[in-house]
């Protein structure tokens, strides 16, 4: 499903539906669910946002010049040990993290996790990563640029720019907005998660 209006083009993605591809490293399996330029590699992307099923302990992808941002959307946790610095970060369920895309950084799951990653190359792209729980964050205004609205449990009834859409978990609504826009977002369900990456218009 699309839309389309003078301020905002969206479109609703079922991301589980979305093809598996390796991660750069080959040790594990990620779902684009956009990435600029359209069809950029790992080497050239400005930005980038994915799913990522870690299964097991491992070594995260390098990627210089990037910076990563990461939030646990299904799981219990995740241990993350920077190899250089000797520190350790637990990853916990919607609780967004960044760090250095160069960084040597081992994970350590407990169990099966799901999460969302957002990457930046430096110089080229900026923006953030949120989590919202259930109706915490009923309206807020969207600034230009391109914005991804995931959710992570439960159902959203989202009105964006005027139009209405309907979320389910595992669905993302995508949206590309030339101007600032409203959102109105209401959960249907307890527990409910939205999370929302959002990439700044360039300047």
């Amino acid at each position: 499903m699309r839309h389309s209006s003078s301020a905002c083009r969206a479109q609703l993605l079922q991301v589980n539906t979305l093809p598996e591809q390796p991660w750069k490293n080959g040790g594990g399996s990620l779902r684009e669910i956009a990435c600029h330029p359209p069809g950029a590699g790992f080497a050239d992307f400005d930005w980038r946002i994915s799913l990522a099923l870690v299964s097991g302990p491992g070594q995260f992808s390098l990627f210089p010049g990037v910076d990563r941002h990461i939030v646990l959307i299904e799981g219990k946790s995740m241990l993350l040990h920077d190899n250089e610095q000797n520190r350790t970060h637990t990853l916990l369920p919607l609780e967004p993290y960044t760090f250095a895309g160069e960084a040597s950084m081992r994970s350590q799951p407990q169990g099966c996790v799901l999460d969302l990653n957002l990457m930046l190359r430096r110089g080229r792209a900026q923006g953030r990563l949120h989590a919202w729980h259930g109706s915490d964050k009923s309206s807020a205004t969207l600034n230009s640029g391109f914005h991804v609205l995931y959710a992570a449990q439960g159902r959203y009834q989202l009105q964006l720019d005027g139009h209405d859409w309907r979320l389910s978990a595992g669905q993302a609504l995508v949206a590309e907005c030339s101007a600032p826009v409203r959102l109105r977002c209401l959960a249907d369900t307890t527990p409910a998660a939205l999370v929302h990456a959002a990439i700044d218009a360039p300047s």
